[in-house]
């Protein structure tokens, strides 16, 4: 991947609790399609731990995030599905490594809200604090999530948690200047 300057991305199906958990199917050019489970530590651009079930998946990330975790785990035990238009969005993750054990999520969304574009990133938004930088538009819809998260210390149980569902998010990869 180093050989290009920029890379576009899409990702979808991708559900969020801002600033904490993300459920994304990413969809390169480079590495083609995965899922992931990302785990956000403190900031956007600091690096993060990144559950994913595939060969594809650990290669994009050895080769474009590094500085982050990755995990691997088996199809089975990270799933990510989308149902209702993408109006409802589950994740589910079984792990024996890393910070969190298992979680079961569900992002749901009323009906007939239009989603909103909300532009993000940019030259100096460095992509969990790699060498690559991010920008692009998300078509955002305000969402809630229920669900559990079960860590080597304890079970957090969501209720009507605040979240996101992205119907489309079109991301711009560039090489940090």
């Amino acid at each position: 991947m180093d050989k290009q300057e920029n890379q576009t991305e899409f990702y979808s199906p991708f559900a969020h609790i801002p600033g904490k958990y993300e459920w994304c199917r990413i969809h390169s050019h480079s590495h083609g399609s995965l899922d992931t489970f990302i785990v956000i530590q403190s900031s956007t651009d600091q690096p993060v731990t990144v559950y994913v079930n595939s060969a594809n998946g650990e290669a994009f990330m050895a080769d474009r995030y590094p500085e982050s975790c990755c995990i691997r785990v088996s199809k089975e035990d990270l799933q990510i599905h989308s149902s209702n238009g993408g109006r409802v969005i589950s994740g589910l993750l079984n792990s024996d490594r890393g910070d969190i054990r298992e979680a079961f999520m569900l992002f749901h969304t009323k009906q007939h809200v239009l989603p909103v574009e909300s532009v993000y990133g940019g030259q100096n938004f460095r992509v969990w604090g790699s060498r690559w930088t991010c920008s692009g538009i998300d078509l955002e819809l305000e969402a809630w999530a229920e669900g559990r998260i079960r860590s080597k210390n304890g079970t957090v149980v969501l209720e009507g948690e605040k979240a996101v569902i992205t119907c489309g998010s079109y991301g711009i990869i560039n090489k940090l200047a």
